[in-house]
């Protein structure tokens, strides 16, 4: 076995053990709506981001959701639009398994229309939270009329 061969994830045997293969680059499938489709501006009122998420692994996974609002954009996790990124741990996903969160996102009185983007980054832990095996990043847009 060459120096860089483990980068290539095929397995091997080493001394009559097995190493394992590869972690998958995208470990889940993750889709995403809003309800209602959008936010009305000039007032205060929310929409529910629905994070919908498959793990497509062999194994069960520690799972937690990242989501950013742009910061120009009078938009937050809470009604005074003050909080830009919001946290949400949704703990182990079995194999196979989907798993649906929910996440408010507010307008105020100074939000003006546009089409606004959304970054989501879900992140496959290991052992705890405090350590990242993988993640995806994904984005959506959210209308404002």
């Amino acid at each position: 076995m060459g120096f860089l061969d483990f980068l290539s994830g095929e397995k091997t045997k080493e001394e009559g053990t097995a190493v394992q293969g590869k972690i998958l680059a995208k470990p889940f499938r993750v889709s995403m709506s809003f309800t209602p489709l959008r936010l009305s501006s000039k007032k205060s009122n929310s929409v529910n981001l629905n994070i919908t998420l498959t793990n497509v692994t062999k194994d069960p996974q520690l799972v937690s959701v990242d989501v950013m609002l742009p910061k120009n954009a009078y938009m937050g996790f809470e009604p005074s639009c003050i909080n830009k990124v919001f946290e949400k741990r949704l703990g182990e996903v079995p194999p196979g398994q989907t798993i649906t969160t929910s996440v408010p996102i507010w307008a105020g009185t100074q939000t003006k229309p546009d089409e606004h983007e959304v970054n989501i980054t879900t992140y496959a832990h290991y052992i705890g939270y405090e350590k990242v095996l993988t993640y995806m990043k994904t984005k959506t847009k959210l209308r404002v009329v």
